[in-house]
C-alpha cells in the first residue's frame, strides 16, 4: 500500500444546516442543503502551503423551498441543474445567486437524474459541449437535450419495472440499479438487458469510461462492459459494503464505514483513510486528482499525492502496471510520458520474467518492441549450452520458458522485423544476421519442446549453418538434418549420411527409401552426384534402386539418359532393359541410339540365357525382341543388324533384313533355313499390304510360291 491521496478536513456546515448533496468542478464545491440552502465555496491551495484555503463564496437560503437531493454543474455552459422536491430546475451560474431559469413541469415526482457531457475539441481549437440528461420519474425515464439555453426531449419515455435508484450514461447505453437488479439500456433500439440480482439495497453505479462502469454488490464490485460482459474475473473487494463510490483514475474511492477505501480497478488496496465518527455519504470529483467526501454535517478533501511520488513509490513495490496508468495521467509532456512509459514497461517486463511469468512477460517485450537478441538473452544456457537445457526441462517453468519464446519469436518473425525502430536503417545483412539468430533459437526451443515443427523451420532456410548442424547432429536429428543439407545446397553431406543411416537398423532412414527419394529430387545438373550414390543402392537393391531413374518425376525423366545407360551397363547390367522399355514404352522417347540400344540388349541376353540353357527365358525375351523389331521404327536396321550371328536368331534377322527391303534373302532365311513357307506367304502378304520398297517383287514370289 502507499499514500494515494492526502486528506483535509475543509469546512463545516453551518448551524442549523444539514448537507443533503455535493458536486464540484475546477476549484468550486457546491453543497445543498435539506433546508433548501446553497453553498458555494472556492478551494485553492494556499500560497507557499500544501493546504487547502477555503473561501464561502455564496450562501442562497432561498435558493429551494425544500430539501435539494441533487446538484449537477455544466461550467462550460454556466449552468447548474438541481432536483427539489421532485421536480428538476435549470439555475444560470452567470448571475450571483444563481436564480432558476426554467422548470421541468413534467419532471414532477423524479426521484433521480443523470447527466452525459460530452467536451469536443474543434478544429479552432474552441471546445464544443454537448448535455443529456436522464430523468427517472417512478417508473418512466425522460430524455432531455440542452439546446438554445433549454433542455428539449429527444426521444418518447421509457418504461422500466420499477423506479430506478441509479442511473449512469455510458455512451449510448443507459446503467440502471434499482433495488434487487441492476439492468441496461440501450437507446437507439430500446433495447434492455438484465445483468444480475442483488440483495435489497441501495445500487451502486460508477462509471469508468463510455464503455466500461462498475456495479456494486454488497462488499464487492462488479466491473462491465456495455455488451454486459464482466471486463475482468475477479471484482473489487471492499473491506464494507460502501455507501458511495466514485472514479478517480486509475483509482476505484469508496466510502465505508468511518473510513474511506482506495483501490485499482484490478483490486489491489492502495490506502485506507480513517473519518472518525464522520458518517459520511457523499463522494464527488471535481478533477483529476481531486475529491471530496462530505457527511450531512462536514466536508473533506482528497487531493491526489504528486504522481512522480506516487510513481517512484509503486515502482519501488513493483505495482509496474499501476506504475504505467499513473505515468499515462500524469501532466508530462507526451515525449516524456513514452519514455518513463518505454522505461518501466521495460523494467516490468524483466521482473514478470524473474517472477516465472514468462507469457506475459514476452507480451510485454512484443508491445515495447524490444530487440528480440536482448530478450533471447535471458536464455543463456539456450544461448551457450542447450543440451543443459534439454536436462533442465523436467523442470516445469524450463519448459514454460521456452513456450513462452516460442510464441514471442513467432510473433516476432511475423509482425516486427523489418518495421521496427531498433531495424530502421539498418542494411540488409544485419536484417538477416537478426533473422537467422531468431530462426536459430526458435530451432533449439522445438529441439526441446515439439520437435515436429523443426522441419518446416528448416526449410525456411534462415538458421545458422554450422550452428544447426551441431545441435541436430547431437540429439540425432538425422531426417531434419537432411533437410538442413537440402536446402543449403550440400547434397553430398547429406548422401553421405544418408548411406550412413541406411546401415543402423534404428535410424529413421534406415534402408534405401529415403536415398532413393533424395536422389530423384536433384535433377541432371548434379547427375554426376547422382550416379555416384546410386551405386550402392543398386548393388544393395536393384529393382528399387531403378526407380531412381524412372520415376515419374520431371527432374528424373530429364536426366541424360545416354549417360544414365552407360552407368546402368556397368553398374546393374540386369536393370538395363526394365530401364531403355520404361524410356521407351512411358516417356515415348524415339531416339535412335536408345532403340538400337533396346535391341542389342535383347540380343545379348538371348544368346547368354541360350548358353547358359535357360531356354524358358531366352524364348520370352526373344518374343519381346520380335515384337519390338516389327513395330519400332527408330532403331537403325543397318546398325543392329552387324550384332546378330548369321547362323541363329534368324526370324529376328529376316525382319531386319525386310527393314532394308531385301526381300529375297528374307524369305530365303523362312523357306531354305526355317523350312516355314506359312511364315514366309505371311512376310510376302505384309510387305505387298503394307506397300513396302520392294513390294512388286514380293508379290511376283508369292505367286510363285503359290
Amino acid at each position: 500500500m502507499h499514500e494515494a491521496y492526502n486528506v483535509e478536513w475543509l469546512l463545516k456546515a453551518p448551524t442549523q444546516v444539514q448537507f443533503e448533496c455535493v458536486t464540484a468542478f475546477d476549484d468550486t464545491v457546491l453543497v445543498g442543503s435539506k433546508q433548501g440552502h446553497l453553498l458555494v465555496y472556492n478551494v485553492n491551495p494556499k500560497p507557499g502551503d500544501t493546504k487547502l484555503d477555503v473561501c464561502l463564496l455564496r450562501f442562497n437560503k432561498t435558493f429551494s423551498k425544500k430539501c435539494i437531493s441533487q446538484l449537477a454543474a455544466v461550467p462550460e455552459l454556466e449552468i447548474l441543474i438541481s432536483l427539489s422536491d421532485g421536480v428538476i430546475s435549470v439555475h444560470t451560474m452567470r448571475v450571483f445567486n444563481f436564480p432558476l431559469v426554467a422548470t421541468l413541469d413534467k419532471s414532477k415526482g423524479a426521484n433521480l437524474f443523470s447527466l452525459d457531457v460530452k467536451r469536443v475539441t474543434t478544429l479552432t481549437g474552441r471546445t464544443s459541449v454537448m448535455v443529456r440528461m436522464c430523468v427517472s420519474v417512478k417508473r418512466k425515464l425522460q430524455l432531455y437535450y440542452w439546446k438554445k439555453d433549454k433542455f428539449l426531449e429527444f426521444r418518447e419515455d421509457i418504461s422500466v419495472p420499477d423506479t430506478p435508484r441509479a442511473i449512469e450514461w455510458c455512451d449510448e447505453t443507459l446503467v440502471l440499479g434499482f433495488r434487487g437488479e441492476y439492468k441496461l439500456i440501450e437507446i437507439s433500439k430500446l433495447k434492455q438487458e438484465d445483468l444480475f440480482p442483488i440483495k435489497p439495497q441501495e445500487p451502486l453505479v460508477t462509471k469508468l469510461s463510455e464503455k466500461t462502469f462498475a456495479l456494486g454488490n454488497d462488499c464487492k464490485c462488479i466491473l462491465m462492459n456495455t455488451e454486459g460482459v464482466p471486463i475482468q474475473n475477479v471484482p473489487v473487494k471492499w473491506k464494507e459494503a460502501p455507501e458511495a463510490i466514485e472514479y478517480d483514475e486509475p483509482y476505484l474511492i469508496a466510502i465505508e464505514n468511518e473510513i474511506v477505501e482506495v483501490k485499482t480497478t484490478d483490486d489491489c488496496t492502495i490506502q485506507q483513510i480513517a473519518l472518525p465518527k464522520s458518517s459520511a455519504r457523499y463522494i464527488c470529483r471535481s478533477k483529476q486528482g481531486r475529491l471530496y467526501v462530505a457527511s450531512s454535517a462536514e466536508v473533506w478533501c482528497l487531493h491526489a499525492v504528486p504522481l512522480a511520488q506516487q510513481i517512484r513509490r509503486v515502482l519501488e513495490d513493483k505495482q509496474f502496471e499501476l506504475a504505467l496508468k499513473l505515468t499515462s495521467i500524469s501532466d508530462e509532456s507526451e515525449d516524456d510520458k513514452r519514455s518513463n512509459a518505454y522505461h518501466i514497461q521495460n523494467v516490468y517486463a524483466h521482473n514478470l520474467f524473474e517472477q516465472k511469468q514468462f507469457a506475459k512477460s514476452m507480451t510485454e517485450f512484443l508491445k515495447l518492441n524490444t530487440n528480440p537478441y536482448s530478450v533471447i538473452q535471458l536464455y543463456p544456457d539456450l544461448l551457450t549450452k542447450p543440451e543443459m537445457l534439454h536436462a533442465k526441462m523436467c523442470d516445469r517453468d524450463s519448459e514454460k520458458a521456452l513456450l513462452a519464446l516460442i510464441e514471442y519469436l513467432t510473433e516476432v518473425r511475423q509482425t516486427t522485423v523489418g518495421k521496427s525502430e531498433w531495424m530502421a536503417g539498418e542494411s540488409d545483412s544485419k536484417k538477416h544476421n537478426l533473422m537467422q539468430i531468431i530462426d536459430t533459437t526458435l530451432l533449439k526451443c522445438y529441439l526441446l519442446t515439439n520437435d515436429a515443427l523443426i522441419a518446416p523451420l528448416l526449410r525456411l532456410n534462415r538458421c545458422h549453418l554450422k550452428e544447426t548442424e551441431m545441435m541436430l547432429k547431437k540429439f540425432q536429428k538425422w531426417r531434419e538434418l537432411i533437410i538442413l543439407y537440402q536446402t543449403n545446397n550440400m547434397h553430398k553431406c547429406a548422401l553421405d549420411l544418408l548411406k550412413e543411416q541406411s546401415q543402423v537398423p534404428e535410424s529413421p532412414l534406415f534402408g534405401t527409401f529415403h536415398t532413393i527419394m533424395y536422389l530423384q529430387q536433384l535433377g541432371s545438373s548434379h547427375i554426376d552426384l547422382i550416379l555416384e550414390h546410386a551405386t550402392w543402392v543398386l548393388d544393395q537393391n536393384p529393382e528399387e534402386g531403378l526407380r531412381i531413374f524412372t520415376e515419374d518425376l520431371q527432374e528424373v525423366e530429364h536426366l541424360p539418359r545416354p549417360k544414365v545407360l552407360d552407368f546402368l551397363l556397368k553398374v546393374s547390367p540386369i536393370v538395363a532393359i526394365p530401364y531403355l522399355e520404361h524410356v521407351i514404352n512411358v516417356w515415348e522417347d524415339k531416339s535412335e541410339t536408345i532403340h538400337n540400344a533396346l535391341v542389342q540388349r535383347y540380343r545379348e541376353d538371348i544368346v547368354k540365357f541360350f548358353a547358359e540353357e535357360k531356354n524358358a527365358e531366352a524364348e520370352a525375351l526373344r518374343a519381346k525382341l520380335l515384337a519390338f523389331l516389327e513395330t519400332s521404327n527408330h532403331y537403325n536396321p543397318h546398325m543392329v543388324i552387324t550384332y546378330f550371328p548369321m547362323n541363329s536368331l534368324l526370324e529376328e534377322r529376316a525382319i531386319m533384313l525386310g527393314r532394308l527391303a531385301l526381300h529375297e534373302n528374307a524369305i530365303s532365311i523362312y523357306m531354305r533355313m526355317l523350312n516355314d513357307v506359312g511364315k514366309a506367304m505371311e512376310y510376302c502378304e505384309n510387305v505387298y499390304q503394307k506397300k513396302q520398297e520392294g513390294y512388286k517383287t514380293v508379290n511376283i514370289m508369292v505367286k510363285l510360291l503359290n
